[in-house]
């Protein structure tokens, strides 16, 4: 197996391929040792003119050979200098191929798919040491899953956390669940170790968990779908001052929400331009956001996450803001014939199956569209358990 470090950007890793043949000096007897068996560790290494020089080294501990040494000089960084086979007085009939090689330039990076970039790169999947498989194990993990007390409510009556999202998930379950016959054994179990060090056992599903996601998606199709309040009415609501769930947990969770929410959108948004453009030189789509539309949905943007930054939000001006975003939806689903809650519905619900039956390509292709009908559902949520309705 092998090691992989990052250098300015470049990652690189150590390989080994093949079967070794030793040849014992006394009985002649041939041993066969795999690639799997080597597990690549830092030695050390020397400061020259052009960086530090790292040295790696795997050692296998032979039953009959004794000690079988493959060395690899790293200088300068990424750059292989040297590598050399040591297996004392025996000879060796057929080494490993090894040495040092980019890793793979994986096309999806996303965090979560990790089980599918180890499942269907098997090769660079060896070309890890087992302290590597560890650490990435441990952060898909965290990256799925967090500590409950971040955002499920808690109910003392009930004897705990509410997990209404999902869960509560074990680190030992869900790491077995998908990687368990694709990593070692004693990586899943160093992983599970590292994971409940600090005493922590049940875990939550993060904003970025599958679980999380649908849950989000349903509390939207459920805020359009009752239609209770609109905006100007929530608007006028805050205007008599009422805001009664402000500092609950329940509205803190739901107010983290929406600012991450905003920065997701705030990415996809397109930049307004001192020429009246959408901030490019080629002609507006159909369905793109341009103009005074967008001046002013990118300042409700701004104004919204101003106001829920603040330890104190004026409830009454992120209602009025969100008023505003409201017609911006408005106006993409006049032009497809539809209405602002079937619009906000579609993405909420069956993004790709409802919505790609009902909106056209065209508007699919903008994908701060969906982000934006999300974040309205989200943003009503938020204001009902501000104002305490």
């Amino acid at each position: 197996m092998g090691i992989i470090q990052k250098v300015k950007g470049l990652v690189v890793i150590i390989y080994a391929r093949g079967t070794a043949i030793i040849e014992h000096r006394d009985s002649g007897e041939q041993f066969e040792i795999y690639d799997d068996e080597l597990d690549w560790e830092p030695i050390g290494g020397d400061d020259s003119g052009m960086g530090s020089e790292e040295i790696y080294e795997a050692l296998v501990e032979h039953d009959e050979l004794g000690d079988l040494r493959w060395t690899i000089s790293e200088y300068p960084a990424g750059v292989e200098n040297f590598k050399e086979t040591n297996v004392g007085v025996h000879r060796v009939v057929q080494d490993f191929e090894y040495g040092l090689e980019p890793e793979p330039d994986f096309h999806d990076s996303d965090p979560a798919n990790l089980p599918d970039r180890f499942k269907n790169n098997p090769d660079w999947r060896k070309a890890l040491t087992k302290a590597t498989i560890v650490k990435y194990l441990v952060d898909w993990f965290h990256y799925l899953y967090w500590d409950p007390a971040n955002e499920t409510p808690y109910n003392s009556r009930e004897g705990g956390y509410l997990y209404i999202k999902g869960g509560p998930y074990s680190a030992e379950e869900e790491l077995r669940g998908d990687f368990e016959g694709v990593v070692p054994e004693d990586a899943i179990l160093e992983a599970v170790e590292e994971i409940e060090s600090d005493g922590l056992f049940d875990w939550a599903p993060s904003p970025q968990h599958p679980d999380s996601i649908d849950f989000y998606e349903d509390a939207v199709a459920e805020a359009y779908a009752q239609e209770e309040f609109s905006f100007e009415e929530l608007k006028e609501i805050a205007k008599e001052g009422q805001s009664a769930g402000l500092g609950s947990k329940k509205e803190k969770a739901a107010r983290a929400t929406v600012l991450e929410q905003l920065a997701a959108l705030k990415d996809d948004l397109p930049k307004p331009s001192s020429h009246g453009g959408i901030g490019h030189n080629h002609p507006p789509q159909e369905f793109e956001l341009q103009g005074e539309e967008l001046n002013e949905a990118a300042e409700s943007l701004e104004a919204i996450e101003a106001e829920l930054a603040s330890d104190e939000p004026n409830v009454e001006i992120v209602a009025q803001k969100a008023s505003f975003l409201g017609k911006a939806v408005g106006w993409v689903a006049g032009k497809i014939d539809t209405t602002v809650d079937a619009f906000c519905k579609s993405f909420g619900t069956a993004l790709g199956v409802t919505a790609a039956a009902t909106i056209p390509a065209a508007v699919l292709a903008l994908p701060y569209w969906g982000k934006l009908a999300v974040l309205l559902g989200s943003l009503k949520e938020w204001l009902l358990l501000a104002l305490g309705l």
